[in-house]
């Protein structure tokens, strides 16, 4: 009888080690909080994938091509400020406690070359990325898709 309490006494905890993300449900402070996003394009012919990430006022882009035409294009980088104002607007647009809780995916990015985008979320180490159909939106958070599409549209390329 006692093998039997402990065999079930292990297995309830093996269960609670499942890479399960409702761990990750836990609120999440916003402080060290940095947003990662950009769109790419799979048929395309020049720098087809653009990455932004920001980190306070700082906005650092990077552009890439395909592998076919790294020689042609190669991958460049450059950085801007934006406003405080701005940066605030972004803060309190992320709710990262409900961001982790979104799909990886939502419907089908960059098929028919329709391109796709993503926002990453990462606040106290933990990260979420969601990747979507290029021109949607992330349902609950409108406002942020936005607000970076906004910031996206500011600085297009480096120079």
């Amino acid at each position: 009888m006692k093998l039997l309490g402990i065999c079930l006494l292990f297995l309830s905890l093996l269960g609670r080690c499942s890479p399960d993300k409702s761990v990750l449900a836990e609120p999440l402070a916003t402080d060290g909080l940095i947003i990662r996003t950009g769109t790419s394009f799979g048929m395309c012919v020049g720098y087809c994938k653009h990455d932004y990430v920001i980190s306070g006022t700082t906005l650092m882009l990077t552009q890439t091509s395909q592998a076919r035409t790294q020689n042609q294009n190669p991958a460049k980088t450059c950085q801007t400020t934006i406003p405080q104002a701005v940066w605030d607007t972004l803060r309190a647009a992320v709710n990262p406690t409900l961001f982790i809780r979104q799909p990886e995916q939502l419907g089908c990015p960059d098929c028919a070359d329709g391109g796709a985008e993503y926002i990453e979320v990462e606040a106290n180490g933990q990260k979420h990325r969601v990747t979507f159909e290029h021109g949607a939106t992330i349902p609950g958070f409108e406002s942020l898709v936005t607000a970076l599409r906004t910031q996206r549209e500011a600085f297009k390329e480096c120079k």
